[in-house]
């Protein structure tokens, strides 16, 4: 991580225009916001002749090109200017000896990337269609966040510097430290035991979902943890009271059920029904501790180099012996597994309901709901993936109905292949309240929820990306 800074540092101080490529979970990001932070610091204290560092981020798809680079009102044909010019120029007339970096954290296509030639060779020059030349200072810089280059012109990419970066280089580990930071307190003497379970069961687990199962939704190899540790800190909430109601000799028992149950539903979650049935077997020989340790295994195909590391120790919280992993949870209230079915009470269908608003309760019901209902009541984003027909609409809305309504609003929208993203924005910021200016929100007290159906829908463009 701190090479790749320095790369980007050292880029920065030689060319113009630099891009960041690489994958989600690259740390591209971070890196460039720890570089912003440690020039501010260094200004602050004096060395190296630094100065503060202002950062304006635009995405480039989110917005139509008029809107980006500026247009002609096609009624009055006076010009508009567009958010790139304005904040452009902004950033151009600024006279303080601050670095001002222009950021686009989006895909780069020949559709909007190659009217910024002039600003990225040489002349260091924004030509706007009104006729106006922007000139570049000396203090800018033009950097693009991208996942890849595949649709990037060769004119584009011999002018830019490149730093690349790697999600596999960086791995998950660091994201699970930066998380166990965050954990309850009381949890500090158990850390020890949750960093050797993760290390135990993420790694064999994401290597066999990649070799042996078949995901409807690519996802990458470090999400899938990262989904684990949402889920676990979902159902912490009894070790954030004060005082906490977990006796302190359960805490390993609760600790883990709770990321058994958060792997199953994460690294195994994603994967359709033939897959469950593979991954149910391999997880439990994993967690019974009756998996082949060696990278020459015959059991199970994890692939070359993959070690498991045994904690040594037998779980306590293990799942019930029938029946799938995926057929239960685990009771954080008492410390044990419970059939999904039996966390419900099955009410009788109401004789005059109408045929297309009856829910049958089933353990698909019970448990995707379930996790929505945690998930969202923890502020996290999810993601419902399946062929159509499965009822992922009905489960969400009928979640939805149900929340409380002095706590939650709800926005629900629905895309098609003509949606865009102004309709979009125009839909969320209508059932928002405007707070001040270019700050929209719920009314105070409340939190929003924002539901889109059919997310694939919207048309693809020329070079493949898929805005809103």
């Amino acid at each position: 991580f701190l090479e790749k800074l320095f790369q980007l540092y050292e880029m920065i101080l030689v060319r113009h225009g630099l891009m960041l490529v690489g994958f989600s979970y690259g740390a591209k990001t971070a890196t460039w916001r720890v570089l912003q932070y440690a020039l501010g610091d260094l200004c602050s204290l004096g060395q190296l002749g630094e100065n503060k560092t202002k950062v304006v981020v635009i995405n480039p798809k989110s917005i139509y090109m008029g809107q980006l680079y500026g247009q002609f009102d096609p009624v009055s044909h006076e010009w508009q200017d567009g958010v790139l010019a304005k904040k452009f120029r902004e950033c151009a007339v600024d006279t303080t000896p601050d670095r001002k970096w222009v950021m686009f954290d989006g895909p780069v296509d020949a559709i909007w990337i190659e009217n910024m030639n002039t600003v990225l060779d040489d002349n260091k020059k924004l030509c706007l269609m009104s006729g106006e030349i922007i000139q570049m200072s000396n203090s800018m810089n033009m950097i693009f966040e991208v996942a890849d280059l595949a649709v990037a012109s060769p004119a584009t990419v011999s002018r830019c510097g490149m730093v690349y970066v790697e999600p596999s280089q960086i791995g998950w580990d660091p994201l699970m430290h930066s998380w166990l930071k965050n954990l309850p307190a009381v949890l500090e003497d158990t850390k020890p035991h949750i960093i050797k379970m993760m290390t135990w069961l993420v790694d064999p687990c994401v290597k066999f979902v990649r070799r042996n199962c078949r995901e409807l939704i690519p996802t990458s190899d470090i999400n899938l943890p990262f989904a684990l540790m949402n889920i676990v800190e979902s159902m912490l909430d009894r070790f954030h009271e004060d005082p906490c109601t977990v006796k302190a000799d359960d805490f390993d028992e609760h600790l883990e059920g709770i990321i058994l149950l958060a792997c199953v539903w994460s690294i195994g979650g994603s994967t359709e029904a033939e897959g469950r049935t593979k991954f149910n077997t391999f997880f439990r020989a994993l967690i019974t501790q009756t998996v082949q340790v060696s990278e020459e295994r015959t059991d199970f195909d994890l692939g070359p180099g993959v070690e498991i590391r045994l904690p040594g120790a037998p779980l306590r919280g293990l799942f019930p012996k029938e029946g799938s992993v995926y057929d239960y949870v685990f009771d954080t209230n008492r410390g044990g597994w419970n059939h999904w079915l039996d966390t419900v009470d099955v009410q009788p269908i109401p004789s005059d309901a109408q045929f297309h608003q009856i829910v049958v309760t089933t353990v698909d019901t019970v448990r995707y709901k379930a996790l929505l209902d945690m998930l969202l009541k923890h502020e996290r984003h999810v993601l419902y993936g399946g062929p159509t027909g499965t009822g992922k609409t009905v489960y969400i809305k009928d979640l939805l109905e149900g929340l409380d309504k002095s706590k939650y609003m709800t926005i629900q929208s629905t895309f098609s292949a003509q949606t865009n993203a102004n309709m979009i924005q125009d839909i969320i910021d209508g059932k928002l309240d405007k707070r001040r200016k270019g700050i929209f929100g719920p009314p105070f007290g409340m939190k929003c929820v924002v539901f889109v159906d059919d997310l694939n829908m919207p048309a693809l463009e020329v070079y493949g990306a898929q805005p809103p």
